[in-house]
């Protein structure tokens, strides 16, 4: 019978120990996302970090209007790449939000890819969608995001399942780094047979020019993310 009680008494408990735990993690959650840039869950921006992220996407329009698409791979491939990866690390740096590169690159695709439609005479904008999806996973993406795929799949039985604690995401050099290579990577596998297929001359993206041009690529984005990390974390 005591041991019955013991039973009851700990069961009668254990709702205020949930509660406290969520009531922990929320105002963990609430000081992770804080700041003058972030407000509420994925993907809440306050104003003036949406207004950023813009600035950002126009800033990459600038500077893709300047480069230009890349008629072959040297020194075309690399300077697209080390170029446009500066204003997706400025906005990620200062905003950093999981996918500020993604929606600083979709805010200027959306915008430029109608105004090649209205205008056929205008090339359309290079690739930089994909490698930017790259950049976001490569950056944000923990251990502990593929451990959670688990709770995703249905379990037999009734299963009391624990409330997943918050995952602690720093911009580390390394994985700053990481992310500039995975950036320049990527741009460099689907640039060349989309600048092919819009008229681009097959001499000059040749497989070794586009190889050497996809090792300077992954390179100078690295360093180029290794030097912008560097300074946000001395600052």
């Amino acid at each position: 019978m005591e041991s019955r009680w013991r039973a009851v008494a700990f069961t009668m408990r254990r709702p205020a120990s949930t509660a406290q735990h969520v009531a922990q993690s929320t105002e963990s959650d609430a000081t992770l996302m804080g700041g003058p840039y972030r407000v509420g869950p994925w993907p809440g921006l306050t104003p003036t970090g949406g207004l950023i992220l813009l600035g950002c996407a126009i800033l990459l329009g600038a500077v893709t209007a300047v480069v230009g698409n890349p008629r072959r791979a040297l020194p075309d491939l690399p300077i697209l790449a080390v170029t446009t990866l500066v204003a997706l690390l400025l906005g990620t740096s200062i905003v950093r939000a999981p996918g500020a590169a993604s929606a600083i690159c979709g805010a200027y695709l959306m915008p430029r890819t109608l105004l090649s439609l209205v205008a056929p005479g205008l090339e359309p904008p290079p690739l930089l969608l994909v490698p930017a999806l790259a950049f976001d996973l490569a950056l944000w993406v923990r251990g502990a995001d593929l451990a959670r795929l688990a709770h995703v799949l249905p379990r037999r039985g009734h299963v009391w399942r624990k409330r997943p604690r918050p995952i602690e995401r720093r911009l580390d050099w390394w994985r700053a780094t990481l992310a500039g290579g995975v950036y320049g990577l990527v741009l460099s596998v689907a640039e060349p047979p989309f600048a092919m297929l819009y008229g681009a001359e097959p001499a000059r993206w040749s497989p070794a020019d586009i190889g050497l041009a996809g090792s300077l690529a992954v390179v100078g984005c690295g360093l180029v993310a290794l030097s912008l990390s560097a300074r946000g974390t001395a600052s």
